[in-house]
């Protein structure tokens, strides 16, 4: 089932132009859709399109960004709901796991097209979402704490232990998720998370 995006913007023929874009790539892979393809899908003409995005590999960048924007929101609501820092810790935790497993899917057909010419170029595309997705996270995870800082629930922490623990906390949960999903590890991942938590929890109260 393709994913729908929504972008931050107020322009609704933008929003249309990606989540065209994105159901094509969904379908047929990022290789060989053109500017006439994302026309047809959208029912415009080109020209309309050059008005937003000067070339298809503008367009696809734009997707991965908004794809980016949308796992941010989606774990940020889940956040929203948790009350301690605890729980908003442990919730980030299934949020991000829930939000990566939503969008392999769509991340896969999107790569599936890829050839040996093109492998360099959308390595380095797949590098640079992966950064963009960690430095979302790791926004959340700073505004965890912060929160928590101010309602004096947890001990003041330096920066460099905030960018040191949200690093910690995105690669720990990325590594779970590979060990238990990919490996065949028999441990039950959310147990997993609680105890993360829990551990995160007790080192920030000191």
């Amino acid at each position: 089932m393709a994913k729908v995006v929504t972008t931050t913007g107020d322009d609704p023929v933008q929003e249309e132009i990606l989540r065209a874009a994105l159901q094509l790539y969904q379908k047929f892979g990022t290789r060989g859709i053109t500017m006439d393809d994302l026309a047809t899908a959208t029912g415009r003409s080109r020209s309309s399109l050059y008005y937003y995005y000067k070339s298809h590999d503008e367009i696809f960048q734009a997707v991965l960004d908004t794809i980016v924007k949308n796992i941010a929101v989606e774990i940020r609501q889940a956040v929203a709901g948790a009350k301690t820092v605890n729980d908003k810790i442990y919730t980030f935790c299934i949020a991000k796991l829930k939000a990566s497993e939503n969008w392999k899917e769509v991340l896969h057909a999107m790569w599936s097209s890829i050839n040996v010419e093109e492998q360099s170029k959308k390595t380095k595309d797949i590098n640079a979402l992966h950064k963009k997705i960690m430095h979302q996270e790791g926004i959340i995870v700073k505004e965890i704490l912060a929160s928590a800082i101010s309602k004096k629930e947890i001990r003041p922490i330096t920066v460099t232990e905030q960018d040191m623990l949200t690093f910690i906390i995105s690669s720990g949960i990325r590594g779970i998720r590979d060990e238990i999903n990919y490996h065949n590890d028999p441990h039950n991942i959310k147990e997993a998370m609680h105890m993360v938590t829990d551990m995160i929890t007790s080192w920030l109260k000191g």
